[in-house]
This record gives C-alpha cells, structure tokens and sequence, in this order.
C-alpha cells in the first residue's frame, strides 16, 4: 500500500487522517511516513498512559455535558475495549502518524463520527504528554523501590566489612589504612543523595497537564481537577502553557539518572582495577563475568565493563535531552527524544543498581592481601605527623617535612622498629635541632593499620562508632523515603479509582 493511501476496515467506517479534509488536502508523505515511524517505535512506552488518558477524558467530557451521554458513553466502551486488547491488538501503520493518530484512526473504523468527540477541548500533545508522565510516574517509583532495596543490600555488604581492614586510595597510591566498609559506604551515600534527588523529580513528574486545551485553556467547561484526580496525580500544573512544556522536568530527571549511573560506574571501574592479578583484591562470581574467546584462563569481570559503558551511554543521553529541549517554547515535538530517552535511562538505571547490588553481594574479596597492602606504602605517614603535632608540639608543615623525610629516607625497605627509630630520630633533630623525645616502641604500636582505624572516632570516619552512626542515618532516610513513596501511591490510588469510575458509569466491573 503506498503511503497516501487509505484502507476501509471491511464492513466498518473509513478512517480519515486527523488533519485531512481540512486545513490539508494532501496525505503526509512518504518521508514523513517514515519520521512518524521513528514515533512509533516507542509506541509500547505510552499505550497504557495514553489509553487511561483518553478514558479520563471521555469521562470528564461526559460529565461535564460536553459530549452527548449516548455518543459518550460508546465512546468509552470502545476505549475501554482497546485498553483491554492492549498495543498488540492495535495494527500500527506509520501512514496516520504517531500512536496518538493510529489510536484515532482504529476509533474511526469502528465508531465513524462518535470518535470525533475525543478531541474536544484537547490537542494531540497534551495526550502524549499525559501518557509519558503517567509511564515515567510509574517507571520512577519501581525505580526508587530498587534503588532503596540496593542501599540496604549495599549497605548490609558495608556492615560485614566493618572490621575489614584495606588501603585507602588517592591517585590510585595507597593513602591511609580504612576498612572495606567505610569504603564502600563512601558510595553509598551519593546513591542516597540521588534516591532523595529522585524522589523530588518525582513530585513534579506527578503534577497533570490534563485539561490545558493546548496552552491557554477553553470557552468549554473542562474540570481539570476531576481529570487529575482520576489519573492519580497529587496536583494540578497551573500555568496552562507551563503544563503543555515543562523542559525542566525531562532536564532534570536524565541528570539525576546521570549521577546515579555514574556513581555506579565509579565504583566499578575501581573494582576492575582490583580484579586485576597486580592489585588481587576482588574475585567476581561467575555469573557476573564472561570469559574469553582465545584465551581459556580468562575470566573477565563483565558486569563491571557493563555497569561503566551504560553510564557513558547516559551521558550522551542528556546532553541530547537537554539539546532537543533548547527550542522556541511551543516546541513540544522535540520532547519525542525525551519520550523515548528517559524511560530508556529509568530502565538502564534499574538494571546498574540491581547489578551492583548483585556483585558486591556475590564479590570474594582478599581481606589478607588487603590487610597486608593497608600495612605498606607507608600509609601511616599522615598518623605519625599527627602523633608529632601532638606529642612533640612541632607545627603541622615541619611535622609533615620530618616524616617526609623519613619516608624517602626508608624508600621501599621493610619498615619495622628499629629502622624506623632511626630515621624518625635522624630526621626530627635535623629538623628541629633537638632529640626526639617520644617513645619509638609505642608510636610504632600506634601505626598498625587496626589501630589507625580505630582511633578515627571524629564524625564520619572509618572508626566503630562513626560508622555505627552511618549505618543508623542511611536506615532512617530509606525507610523515610519508602514511607513517602508508599503514601503517594496509596494516595494517588491509580488506576483503581478511574477502574471504579468506569465500571460504575458501564455498569459492570473493570
């Protein structure tokens, strides 16, 4: 069939495309045909929100003595029936245009006229917009679920490594003794940070457009509140032209998903280093590596490769957000990017944070070759320049000089007791023309890497009681933000309430 052309449904009423016989006289042609099929590829994404919209709106047309009860309530019938058959039960065709016109042309052959009465008092993107704000609801808060589920998970991997004893790292040299745990939790609380972030988003993506009349609202009597309240959403967008656009919410949403993966991404690049035979501290489990092709001793850390190449995908997600959104204000079209985008990156973000949660929780980690590497490269340089601030009242450079010294005096030799008394004695009275007065054998005690550790009692370290105090914060801003999240849904009760509606105004259960 050539793209002009126009089928007629046998036995049924013939479709007419929804701006022809009027202000155009021609079909679209054949290379917008396919512009409309790259609208339809998402298709799946806005079937559902964009069938609840229509009957919502029918609803409230009805209602509000707008359209007739007789054509109305046939109508609705045969929303309802579509609903039901579901996108796989409507014969898509690129020819009407988007999902939005494929939806209008099935109504047309099976209802003729009486179809004509959708569109009252809407346009064609406040339909669209509905329907993408009803999928991104709903996709943001399964979201939000696994996301608070993978902070406790993490959280409970965290825990068990509490004791864990590992070098910390700066420019991938070893810095100061910290425990696993602490280390892990330093991830852990941006996750958080972007649950908290989502959460926010989510409030403004449950805000209705429903009833805008394009921009500047209509001389017919739509109740927007009755269509926000079936749809479930908490309120109202009021600025009419405001709710048709909104490019901050799209805006905003992708870089909260951005900072969430990249996270995620940080985390795992710093795992591959550590699955590598040079550093030795993480082994994979199985299922969460590949092997390779040629080389039968090979055992790559796959989830992480994957966990890192989505988060750049992402980036480049955003920026094509934020482009197709700088236009002229009435340029909703260029939102089809962000109908397809951001449910895609809501989805990308769900699999990285269940992933990572699957391999940290499935992870090996050589706790004895972390301990060991945590009592090398002198990372208890920073402790034993405190130890000289406090016990030999030296200021903090000249305490930083002297144990520099020391440590390129000793170089790569084991550091033990006695080398480093000598050192440490050598270099204080070059520094500060006076014997050192400290007892060697109890400052070296002071330097093993538990002691380090566990002497960090300040307010977010890696010492007992910090790290207690963490974990307490972390649970109670989850279960904090599972409460809000569960009374907004409870709140919203969608799609039981508009369900009741329409099997109250059909006479039978749906």
């Amino acid at each position: 069939m050539l793209a002009g052309d126009v089928a007629t449904v046998s036995g049924k009423n013939e479709p007419r495309y929804l701006d022809g016989g009027g202000r155009l006289a021609a079909p679209p042609a054949v290379e917008l045909v396919r512009a409309f099929g790259h609208e339809l590829a998402y298709a799946q994404v806005l079937f559902e929100g964009i069938s609840y919209a229509d009957i919502a709106h029918t609803v409230m047309l009805i209602e509000q003595g707008i359209a007739p009860e007789d054509d109305g309530g046939v109508l609705l019938e045969e929303l309802v029936a579509m609903h039901d058959r579901g996108l796989e039960g409507l014969d898509l065709d690129a020819k009407w245009g988007d999902l939005y016109n494929n939806r209008d042309a099935e109504l047309q052959s099976r209802l003729g006229d009486r179809a004509g009465w959708l569109h009252a008092g809407r346009a064609r993107r406040e339909a669209l917009t509905l329907a993408w704000l009803i999928h991104l609801r709903s996709a943001v808060a399964d979201l939000l679920k696994d996301l608070i589920g993978g902070i406790d998970r993490i959280v409970a991997v965290c825990e068990t490594h509490r004791e864990s004893i590992m070098p910390d790292f700066t420019y991938l040299q070893h810095a100061h003794p910290t425990s696993l745990g602490h280390y892990l939790l330093g991830f852990v609380f941006p996750l958080m940070r972007d649950a908290e972030r989502l959460s926010d988003e989510w409030n403004l993506i449950n805000e209705s457009p429903a009833g805008s009349a394009s921009t500047n609202g209509s001389r017919l009597p739509l109740d927007r509140e009755r269509m926000c309240q079936l749809l479930g959403f908490a309120k109202l967008n009021e600025h009419n032209r405001d709710a048709m656009w909104r490019s901050d919410v799209p805006i905003h949403t992708m870089a909260v998903l951005v900072s969430l993966v990249t996270t995620a991404s940080k985390l795992a690049e710093e795992l591959q280093v550590w699955c590598t035979e040079e550093f030795g501290f993480v082994e994979l489990a199985d299922q969460h590596c590949r092997t390779s092709v040629i080389m039968p001793n090979k055992k790559n850390p796959y989830a992480l490769t994957f966990m890192r190449g989505q988060a750049r995908e992402m980036d480049g997600n955003l920026v094509s957000v934020i482009a197709t959104n700088q236009t002229p204000s009435g340029q909703i079209d260029n939102r089809n990017t962000s109908y397809n985008l951001l449910p895609r990156a809501i989805a990308t973000a769900r699999d990285v944070v269940n992933m990572l949660a699957d391999v940290l929780e499935g992870a090996t980690f050589d706790l004895d070759r972390m301990r060991q590497q945590a009592a090398s490269g002198f990372t208890f340089a920073t402790e034993l320049t405190d130890i000289l601030l406090e016990k030999e009242r030296v200021d903090s450079r000249r305490a930083h000089e002297i144990v520099g010294s020391v440590v390129a005096a000793m170089g790569t030799d084991a550091i033990d007791q006695s080398t480093l008394r000598v050192a440490l004695e050598k270099a204080f009275e070059e520094s500060t023309g006076r014997a050192l007065a400290i007892d060697v054998a109890e400052v070296f005690a002071e330097l093993a890497p538990e002691r380090i550790v566990a002497g960090r009692r300040g307010r977010g370290s890696c010492g007992a009681a910090a790290m207690d105090s963490m974990f307490e914060q972390l649970a109670r801003r989850c279960r904090t933000l599972e409460g809000k999240l569960n009374e907004r849904l409870r709140q919203g009760s969608f799609p039981a309430r508009i369900r009741d509606v329409v099997g109250q105004r059909l006479g039978r259960k749906w």
